[in-house]
């Protein structure tokens, strides 16, 4: 494939035209048949509206015919769809036998394809079951065989996804989320030898989002096309959906944010990663993310922001005008928004800027491929949302394209990374191999200098340590050090400190600065604690350094500095909370308010939390000395101010165990000094909440649906946010700022959902449930199982909260108890919530929320 990528264009260069720095390829207009908002000179068409009966598409390929398969998510099984063309219409037929073993998601059963890929003579195929071969074997172009390749685990929509060609052409790449994991057999460009890696230790996620998961996280690994040979490329991810090449054969992905940290340090924004060798991305559970700058990590190529990615390609060989082939068009489901990105080169590796190419309200797109038309084609759909096929095509007129150099240097040293990659997961290179890399670990390349480390891991520590023991280079002890704690004997963690003080801090520029604390870190970590004596050598060499007047560094030294009790981190570590401003973070509030998801990031840009303080006070917990009476007062004060501080479903969760955390190590005395200050964060009083009028109606979907016949109008704004409170839709749910945190916030849940699909998350919650909002049952070697919503799962026990209405309320079981946890396929929120009110009550409440709280919205105008 990278010949004939490369094959496309002949030489070094790329095609630009109208994507300068302050162009953004032509302003956006709305499509008439669609209502699509897209660039000018661009038709997008819908093609195909699928009925019910055919399900919610979620997959796609185009075969060598250039027909379409697809994918239902749920049941109703896989389709092929020939597009129009030459007077003939659109024609859509089933295909039988397809795998299907389904999960039980609700009352969902949930068994469709994920990815889709043709190559080899094949369909390929990825489920949360596992990845297929499926051949048409007598030439009747109908499939006959069907053969499973390899068994994955269930991940939900954390599963397997996409499947795309290598580079090569000789195999294929898988994409997983961070719930499946890594098959067995298979084989890996990084050192197995994951770990956590948190200094400050891990909060697990207070709604209770992938407890208990461990590194590596989601990952991509090459398949062969008999499905044998396995090996993981990277890993690190949260939930990956797809994955493109490049014309030079470099593979990229978009992978998600975890949108209930909105509003926490270690928020990471959906993202572009340039995918190399051996590339970590840092995903851990809670609040043990790595940030990007982590020294044995890879950064991202470039920050989107919020959303849910989902399809992703290139425009190469497509109709497009040529400085739009060159882009990377990416999918996001929330916002209903493709993206056009532009990568540069940057060293070995790239760095991007982005320009939205279409949108629409709803649009949640699913997966999107260009065709061998050279249009652009995707489905909306999942989760049983309606689903359409789009086609979008060029139709302005003639742009013409300037040629632009790529750059020499660039592809000099993506040809240096890569021969420094063949020594991934190759430990037989020894002395020669020790002696290539070695050089690069001091790279000002930081791609480079990454595979040159994960390089040195592989050989044996013994061939390399006493050549890093004599090495000069503040650079070269750094990330030696890195990959020692990694993958050398413990008992030289002694060896290690007395290396990395010889590195004189302040002669280090920011990245290296960086970096030496992650490598104190690692080997703190990984080689034990040392004794008192090596760790005041350790303060004495830091402590003058802090604070600094770089963020990142002061984050980072108070990360060590704390972990190491060090006397003045308490006192310095106030004072930069005292002084600290909070950051407003700018996203695009149009496309934020396209989706519920958006309205917290909304909130929390109105009403900012201190990103930088709340780092401070994450590492500030854990310490026991040097707090005087004015210190604590501050930090518990601080702390319940952040709690009125807007964020995403777990902000308070976390602010809450952040000081739970510090409160478990106050004595005695400072709890009574603190009196006041240590009460917990108040829930909904129920007792307090209306009650409908009635009388009761017991209402089902099918007999509260007759309630809208007609249009929805003249209804009445406070009646209908009273029906809010009166179904305890307030208890769990946020609405316009206020409400719970159990469940989703629904403040534009008008603006993605028909009214029937809210009857039915209304009057049977089971039906669908977001992998987000699922509860668990903990079944337990002796005794009635638990059930609720997992919020602790560690090696000590295991908790779950039952009552959606309170979330602190806990019940727990011995970790040695405990025979499995799996996902219930029951919904934590209760049925019949409406059930008491009268038919004018539930019109009522289904205007309110249908408005997003706007009184002047037309479903209570009365003409």
């Amino acid at each position: 494939m990278l010949t004939v990528l490369r094959a496309l264009v002949p030489g070094l260069f790329c095609v630009s035209a109208g994507w300068s720095a302050g162009s953004d390829g032509g302003r956006m207009v709305a499509d008439e048949d669609t209502g699509i908002t897209i660039r000018e000179g661009f038709d997008a068409e819908l093609l195909y509206e699928v009925p019910v009966s055919q399900g919610s598409w979620v997959a796609m390929a185009f075969d060598p015919r250039g027909r379409l398969i697809v994918s239902d998510q749920d049941d109703k099984g896989m389709f092929r769809v020939t597009l129009p063309g030459e007077g003939a219409g659109i024609r859509v037929e089933s295909l039988p036998g397809f795998p299907y073993e389904p999960v039980d998601w609700g009352k969902r059963k949930v068994g469709g394809a994920l990815g889709l890929h043709y190559g080899f003579g094949s369909l390929y195929l990825a489920n949360m079951r596992g990845f297929y071969r499926i051949r048409d074997m007598d030439g009747d172009d109908r499939f006959d065989e069907f053969t499973m390749l390899k068994k994955l685990n269930v991940g939900y929509e954390h599963s397997a996804h996409s499947i795309i060609a290598t580079a090569d052409g000789k195999g294929m790449y898988l994409v997983s989320g961070n719930f499946t994991r890594v098959p067995e057999g298979t084989v890996s460009k990084q050192k197995p030898v994951w770990g956590e890696d948190s200094l400050t230790g891990s909060i697990p996620d207070p709604m209770g989002h992938a407890v208990g998961l461990k590194a590596p996280g989601g990952w991509v690994c090459r398949v062969s096309p008999d499905g044998k040979e396995w090996t993981m490329v990277a890993s690190g991810f949260r939930n990956s959906v797809d994955l493109a090449l490049n014309r030079e054969g470099e593979l990229f992905t978009y992978d998600s944010d975890m949108e209930f940290d909105v509003g926490s340090p270690w928020y990471r924004p959906t993202r572009i990663n340039h995918i190399t060798s051996g590339a970590e991305f840092g995903w851990r559970s809670g609040s043990g993310v790595w940030l990007d700058y982590f020294a044995d990590s890879n950064g991202s190529v470039l920050d989107m922001g919020p959303g849910s990615p989902t399809g992703m390609s290139f425009g190469y060989g497509s109709g497009f005008p040529a400085d739009y082939q060159e882009r990377l068009f990416v999918c996001d489901w929330t916002f209903g928004t493709i993206f056009a990105v532009e990568l540069s080169e940057s060293g070995s590796s790239y760095t991007g800027r982005k320009a939205e190419f279409l949108h629409g309200s709803p649009l949640n797109i699913a997966a999107m491929r260009f065709g061998p038309d050279g249009a652009m084609y995707f489905v909306t759909g999942g989760r049983t949302t309606a689903s359409r096929l789009y086609r979008v095509r060029y139709t302005g007129g003639k742009r013409e394209g300037v040629v632009r150099d790529r750059g020499v240097a660039e592809a000099e040293k993506r040809a240096l990374r890569h021969k420094l990659e063949r020594w991934h997961g190759n430990g037989g290179g020894g002395a020669d191999a020790v002696a290539e890399v070695w050089p690069y670990l001091s790279d000002e390349d930081r791609s480079i200098r990454y595979a040159a480390r994960v390089a040195l891991e592989w050989q044996d520590p013994e061939s390399w340590r006493e050549r890093w023991m004599a090495e000069k280079g503040a650079r070269a002890v750094i990330y030696g050090a890195i990959a020692l704690s990694r993958v050398g004997d413990k008992g030289q963690g002694g060896r290690v400190l007395e290396k990395l003080g010889e590195v004189r801090y302040g002669e280090l520029g920011k990245e290296d600065r960086l970096a030496l604390l992650r490598a104190y870190g690692l080997c703190f970590l990984r080689m034990g604690r040392p004794s008192a004596e090596k760790l005041a050598e350790v303060i004495g060499r830091l402590d003058a350094h802090y604070p600094s007047v770089d963020d990142r560094e002061n984050a980072e030294l108070c990360r060590l500095l704390a972990w190491l009790d060090a006397p003045s981190v308490v006192g310095k570590t106030t004072a930069l909370m005292k002084a600290a401003k909070a950051e407003v973070v700018e996203y695009d509030k149009e496309m934020l308010e396209r989706h519920e998801y958006g309205g917290a990031i909304l909130k929390m840009m109105a009403n900012t939390p201190n990103t930088k303080s709340i780092h401070y006070a994450y590492c500030l917990r854990g310490v026991r000395a040097g707090w005087t009476e004015e210190d604590r007062k501050y930090f518990f004060g601080w702390l319940n101010e952040a709690l009125v501080k807007d964020g995403g479903k777990s902000f308070a969760g976390f602010i809450r165990a952040i000081r739970k955390d510090a409160i478990a190590r106050l004595e005695t005395k400072d709890v009574e000094m603190l009196a006041g200050m240590l009460a917990d964060f108040p829930t909904v009083d129920l007792s307090t909440l209306p009650k409908p009028a009635g009388p009761p109606g017991n209402w089902t979907v099918e007999s509260a649906e007759k309630l809208f016949g007609g249009e929805l109008r003249g209804r009445d704004f406070e009646n209908g946010k009273k029906m809010f409170s009166a179904g305890l839709c307030v208890a769990c749910h946020r609405f316009g700022g206020e409400g719970g945190h159990s469940g989703p916030d629904l403040g534009t849940v008008g603006n993605r959902f028909a009214i029937r699909d809210i009857l039915v998350a209304i009057c049977e919650p089971s039906a669908s449930i977001s992998e987000q909002y699922m509860a668990s049952i903990v079944k337990r070697k002796s005794g009635d199982p638990l059930y609720g919503r997992l919020i602790i799962r560690n090696d000590d026990e295991v908790a779950v909260a039952s009552n959606p209405f309170d979330l602190n309320e806990l019940t727990k079981a011995a970790a040695g108890e405990v025979e499995s946890v799996e996902f219930s396929p029951v919904s934590i929120m209760p049925p019949g919530m409406i059930a008491g009110m009268n038919g004018e009550e539930v019109k009522d409440l289904m205007a309110f929320l249908l408005s997003g709280g706007d009184a002047g919205h037309r479903v209570f105008r009365k003409e």
